[in-house]
C-alpha cells in the first residue's frame, strides 16, 4: 500500500496539485490562443 506522503509519481500530493494547477493554466493558454487567432481572422476575412 502506497505511503501517505508520495504519489506513484513520487510527487507528494501538493507537488502534484501545484503542477495539476500549471498543467490546467497551460492547456487553457494552448486552447486560447488558437481560439483568438480564428476569431480574428474572422473579424478580418468572415469565411461562411
Amino acid at each position: 500500500m502506497a505511503s501517505d506522503q508520495e504519489t506513484l509519481t513520487g510527487l507528494t500530493r501538493e507537488e502534484a496539485q501545484e503542477f495539476h494547477r500549471l498543467f490546467v493554466k497551460g492547456a487553457i493558454a494552448m486552447s486560447l490562443a488558437p481560439f483568438l487567432a480564428h476569431i480574428s481572422m474572422w473579424l478580418y476575412k468572415p469565411w461562411l
